[in-house]
């Protein structure tokens, strides 16, 4: 699948102290592009300015939100690029802890080695050595998958500026070759060709014998994570999802304790379902599917009863990204559809008409999803949604997921329940981007953008310290951080 849409952009009334500036900064991925409200230029220099002067005041702080923007919220670029800071301006140790929770992809450490480049710093020898034990601690197949001939820092390069000391002859042979590239030594270059003629196990089966129904059955033992769950459909091709061992393989994996590490998310879990309905797969597969799906739900420390709307009108069933089969309305929906889960409330869909939901929040997450996207695909009157669901909703958070092409004042209802009690607060997530339409004034929280661990912000925000939360490391005990692994070379990742 192509890269999905990522990047995330918040806009409250005030921003606060320097910390909380900073970490809401990074909680919006302003990295990638222009925003609605600031030029790209603007928020550089913004954060260059903030991380300069907490690396010096606070660095302990500055590393700990490294690691929860990289662990929690999933973000890259902006976490190595404080990281860098910190070797530049801040104290070694904070450093070094920020770099072992921030680095946890192949090629992390060389966006940090990028952005030192980038504004003209040297490289410090404490960044160095941190750099050479990461080069260390991959493996082989690692460095060669993550080498980024070409890209503004490569493994290269991050070679010849460190000099690691190979832990091990693999690790030898691969920095030789890449070092010297075509002049290496004969044995380098031999056995990294291996190396990268090398393929996941079901990929060279498939390969050797051709997509055949015996080919398939071999290779279903090596298949884990996405590769699985995509691959289920070429199963039921061949018709091995009706079989008793391949049903007794599948429960093995799908509902192993090892399946949390897969990283599979709800709406990725809900596609597999939502086709299988479509194809008729058996329903002992299905089941298995949904009980993957609920056991890994990620964990959200959000209290209170919410009023969820979820637009399901025609413009949201656009695909997430070129290519996706995933559409904005089953990526809201899935959102909307946890937080239910956790919080209660009521689930509303709406598009030209307003679709409650009138199962309980404990229901399977994919029934609930499916009573919202079944309903939709009319025109989108948000303000009609809200003058008939807040009569009566006794909670105080309101969260939205629309793309805000509505046809209706929506900001109206929404202003006069806000202004009837202080308490109250209201979300609105553009899942699309950042054309806003429906809220052009200020009063509530308002995210533009798409990214699967969106709803810890909503938690982030509505801690009553969130600086002395990620100080403290609170949420290394209340969050699901991102597994600090190599990412497979058979499961493609975003």
């Amino acid at each position: 699948m192509p890269p999905v849409h990522r990047l995330l952009h918040i806009t409250l009334d005030t921003t606060g102290s320097p910390e909380m500036e900073l970490l809401l900064l990074l909680a919006g991925s302003l990295f990638a592009g222009d925003g609605y409200y600031e030029q790209d230029l603007l928020r550089r220099k913004r954060f260059y300015h903030l991380a300069q002067v907490l690396s010096h005041s606070d660095p302990w702080y500055v590393a700990a939100l490294a690691r929860y923007t990289r662990q929690v919220l999933g973000l890259r670029s902006g976490p190595s690029a404080l990281v860098a800071h910190l070797f530049w301006w801040g104290p070694r140790e904070a450093a070094e802890a920020a770099a072992r929770g921030v680095w946890l992809r192949g090629d992390e450490h060389l966006e940090t080695l990028a952005y030192t480049r980038a504004q003209g710093w040297k490289l410090r020898k404490a960044l160095k050595r941190a750099v050479a034990w990461r080069l260390n601690a991959m493996s082989p197949q690692a460095l060669l998958k993550y080498r980024r001939s070409g890209h503004a820092f490569s493994q290269r390069d991050a070679l010849i500026l460190t000099h690691p000391r190979p832990q091990d002859q693999a690790h030898a042979l691969v920095y030789e070759w890449l070092a010297r590239g075509k002049r290496a030594l004969p044995e380098a270059q031999a056995f990294v060709a291996r190396l990268l003629e090398e393929r996941p196990t079901w990929e060279r089966i498939l390969s050797a014998e051709g997509a055949t129904r015996e080919a398939w059955l071999k290779a279903l033992p090596h298949l884990r994570g996405l590769s699985l769950v995509r691959n289920l459909r070429n199963l039921h091709r061949f018709g091995l999802l009706a079989e008793e061992e391949v049903q007794e393989l599948l429960w093995r994996k799908l509902l192993s304790p090892e399946v949390a590490s897969w990283q599979v998310y709800p709406h990725q879990w809900l596609l597999a379902i939502f086709l299988g309905h479509q194809e008729g797969w058996p329903p002992a597969v299905l089941t298995m599917l949904e009980d993957a799906l609920e056991g890994t739900a990620p964990p959200l420390a959000l209290e209170g009863e919410t009023l969820i709307l979820v637009d399901v009108s025609g413009s949201m069933f656009q695909p997430l990204a070129w290519g996706s089969e995933v559409n904005y309305a089953l990526a809201a929906a899935s959102l909307g559809a946890l937080l239910y889960r956790k919080t209660g409330g009521r689930l509303v869909g709406f598009d030209d008409r307003v679709h409650p939901v009138a199962q309980p929040p404990e229901a399977p997450l994919a029934r609930l999803v499916a009573a919202l996207l079944e309903a939709g695909r009319g025109g989108t009157f948000l303000g009609k949604a809200l003058e008939e669901s807040l009569p009566g909703f006794s909670g105080h958070r309101v969260v939205i997921f629309t793309d805000e092409q509505v046809h209706d004042d929506a900001y109206a209802p929404l202003r006069r329940w806000l202004e009837q009690n202080p308490k109250r607060s209201a979300y609105v997530i553009n899942v699309a981007g950042y054309a806003p339409l429906a809220f052009p004034e200020r009063g509530v929280v308002r995210m533009g953008g798409w990214s699967e661990r969106l709803l810890e912000i909503l938690f982030l925000l509505e801690v009553k310290d969130p600086v002395a939360w990620i100080r403290s490391g609170a949420w290394e005990r209340t969050t699901a951080p991102v597994a600090p692994v190599e990412e497979p070379e058979d499961e493609e990742r975003r």
